[in-house]
């Protein structure tokens, strides 16, 4: 007997998420009523060699948004879309790294996890749960570009593969611009909070303090 397979459409939010801030939180609400769940997918390691904060931090930075903001939709009564946290950037680099074979072996363990990479073991994940993903990875203006989009790996078989979506930069917030502000930033500590509100989410805001990330100072 054939396996009746659910339809789901599913947006990707893909992003170092270094830290996650109100930009990221503006991308979620441009998409957010379009699709039956949404997938934040931090990077693991980085196609463009940037530096970031451990992985499980902006995992659990990336969740505390999706968390915050699910919340705000609640207090308005509003339609819940799942919005969900992936760790598959780790599995895909952690399985390439495994490779039995030493010259594969060592040549794997360098290589970025790639966006054509995640959305194929994606659908495959989705496929063997029964659900037939209709999937649409979103990316922000600067990405978008002709110059930027084809650093991508693989970006035709993207294209042809799956969806992509661009979206505005509506909240000018920018992570580099953050981690610089935090480094420079003085105690009182109470004040941390209030200082980032036009950048940080509270929730991840207290994170960052709480671990020292970024070069908070102690």
């Amino acid at each position: 007997m054939s396996t009746i397979m659910k339809n789901k459409k599913i947006g990707i939010i893909g992003s170092a998420f270094n830290p996650p801030h109100l930009g990221h939180k503006d991308v979620i609400e441009q998409v957010y009523r379009d699709y039956d769940e949404i997938l934040l997918v931090p990077s693991y390691k980085h196609p463009f060699g940037k530096i970031m904060a451990p992985f499980n931090d902006r995992l659990f930075m990336a969740s505390m948004m999706a968390q915050s903001y699910h919340s705000e939709r609640f207090m308005h009564y509003e339609h819940i879309t799942p919005i969900l946290t992936s760790n598959i950037e780790r599995d895909i680099y952690l399985k390439n790294s495994a490779k039995k074979n030493n010259k594969d072996k060592a040549k794997n363990r360098d290589r970025p996890v790639y966006t054509y990479d995640v959305l194929a073991e994606l659908e495959q994940r989705y496929k063997t749960s029964g659900i037939d993903a209709d999937l649409t990875f979103v990316i922000g203006p600067d990405n978008a570009s002709y110059e930027t989009w084809n650093k991508f790996y693989k970006s035709e078989e993207i294209l042809q593969r799956w969806n992509i979506r661009s979206v505005s930069e509506r909240v000018p917030v920018h992570s580099s611009l953050i981690r610089e502000l935090i480094a420079d930033y003085p105690r009182p500590d109470f004040l941390f909070e209030s200082r980032f509100k036009n950048y940080l989410d509270g929730l991840v805001a207290r994170y960052i303090f709480n671990q020292k990330l970024y070069g908070v100072h102690l």
